[in-house]
């Protein structure tokens, strides 16, 4: 059993504990996660069975979207509902335009600076770990991408909004920064992740039906082969005697090439699959494959 679920993680557990549970419900030795999930944050996690764990590098770079809501005039050490309070802001009159113009304003490219209560390392340390004994040390601000960002409702204090960012994007660092801009403070109260790439939440599993004897019997209905959850990346298809060659080891020629796309663009990654529509390899071209390419990764 190989391949990518869609699971709703539910609240109170951490994306470990998730991939712990499928460990030892499907009683798979190797699965791994695609992008991290606060314990109490919910919503969509990719869970890669087996082979599958080959690919979570490819499937990180994928856009996110998260349904959010922040709490305005109150500032905690954690910057979310479960960090200790440190500011309160006592009189709070900002108007609703004032808060979607502010947010507007964190649209495109942005600096963030990793929150202390993240799960980076400092000198082999997670941050968390450090946070938790009180330390605080200097990290460096980081580039993210905000493509998306709307105030859904606000009212009494309470923002909800909805953000389509890149990976490595903090949701609490985000209500930080607006609270701050805002000039009363904010943190962020709850946060469900409804989309990573072309996975959402709609289609997501629960872990309940995990345990369900009728989901577990027809899971391979659920699961997403490692070309289906690859599908962002343009595809080449190679005859035999190519599909030879990359499981060999050797450079594939233009001979050998039967279908490939003229030019790519962006991360300069693709798909290469046999004549028979399976995942060979993942390539990385500088712009034209053609003219060459280099196998990063080869499925055996």
């Amino acid at each position: 059993m190989e391949g990518v679920l869609n699971i709703n993680k539910p609240r109170g557990i951490s994306s470990y504990g998730v991939v712990a549970k499928v460990k030892k419900l499907l009683k798979i030795k190797k699965v791994g996660h695609a992008g991290t999930l606060d314990p109490e944050a919910t919503g969509v996690l990719l869970v890669c069975l087996d082979k599958a764990t080959k690919i979570v590098q490819f499937l990180m770079p994928l856009e996110k979207e998260y349904r959010g809501r922040m709490v305005l005039g109150v500032s905690t050490d954690t910057g979310d509902a479960q960090g200790k309070v440190i500011k309160e802001c006592d009189n709070i009159d900002i108007t609703e335009s004032k808060v979607r113009a502010v947010f507007k304003e964190f649209l495109g490219d942005i600096e963030q600076i990793p929150p202390m209560a993240s799960a980076l390392k400092y000198k082999g340390r997670r941050l968390y770990k450090l946070a938790r004994e009180g330390k605080t040390v200097e990290r460096e601000p980081r580039s993210v991408q905000i493509y998306k960002i709307d105030v859904l409702s606000y009212k009494d204090s309470v923002v909800e909004f909805c953000v389509v960012c890149s990976k490595g994007t903090y949701i609490r660092s985000l209500c930080c920064d607006i609270g701050d801009k805002l000039g009363c403070g904010a943190y962020l109260k709850s946060l469900e992740r409804t989309r990573i790439g072309s996975f959402n939440i709609d289609s997501a599993l629960s872990v309940e039906d995990l345990e369900r004897g009728d989901y577990k019997k027809n899971l391979e209905t659920f699961l997403y082969s490692l070309d289906g959850a690859l599908e962002h990346l343009p595809k080449m298809v190679v005859n035999n005697q190519g599909a030879l060659c990359i499981l060999e080891g050797k450079q594939v020629n233009v001979q050998q090439i039967v279908n490939c796309p003229r030019k790519i663009n962006g991360i300069g990654l693709l798909r290469v699959l046999n004549l028979s529509n399976k995942l060979l390899a993942i390539a990385q071209v500088d712009r034209y494959p053609e003219r060459g390419f280099k196998l990063i990764r080869v499925f055996n």
